[in-house]
């Protein structure tokens, strides 16, 4: 890999922690709160209890998935254009998955990690689970998506190796062709 690729892989992801690791919470807290925050619910304690853990153990997944794409791709060459054809439906999976696993942990953190324990999230009792709304849940499970975009996608793209870059959807048309 080019010295730019490394300088861009590492830009990369860099950004994406921080973006999900100090800005997500601040974009929540001040721009989307009124739709993240149900009845009797302080957002700043889902923040901390509910949403942060998930987001945080998404990172990890990205980070993971992110190693074993480029440990992959440095330790085998593809020999021909059918090769690399064959792996994009992998890319496609291991995308998938990772925006899976991020909806579950959020489902996970929200509401299954309450109703398991038999405990209620909220200082008055009464529901054992976050009473996020609707809206907030579409909110959440966008952030998801744009999440993985920005730690996987975006890696993949700036500094997959050799004929690896033609697997990854947009890289041809970001980083052009041969």
């Amino acid at each position: 890999m080019r010295q730019s690729e490394w300088i861009s892989l590492l830009a990369s992801v860099i950004a994406g922690a921080l973006l999900v690791l100090l800005g997500q919470n601040v974009l929540f807290l001040n721009v989307f709160a009124g739709w993240l925050a149900g009845p009797g619910m302080s957002l700043q304690d889902y923040l901390e209890n509910a949403s942060s853990p998930s987001f945080k153990l998404l990172w990890v997944g990205c980070m993971i998935a992110l190693g074993i794409w480029y440990w992959h791709t440095f330790s085998r060459s593809t020999r021909s254009s059918t090769e690399v054809r064959r792996m994009r439906p992998r890319w496609w999976i291991a995308a998938g998955l990772l925006v899976l696993f991020g909806w579950l942990a959020q489902l996970s953190f929200t509401v299954f990690r309450w109703q398991v324990t038999g405990t209620s999230p909220l200082a008055g009792g009464g529901v054992t689970y976050y009473p996020v709304p609707a809206l907030g849940w579409v909110l959440l499970l966008t952030v998801v998506v744009v999440d993985v975009v920005l730690l996987f996608w975006l890696p993949t793209v700036l500094a997959s190796p050799r004929s690896h870059r033609f697997v990854v959807p947009g890289a041809v048309l970001l980083r052009g062709g041969r």
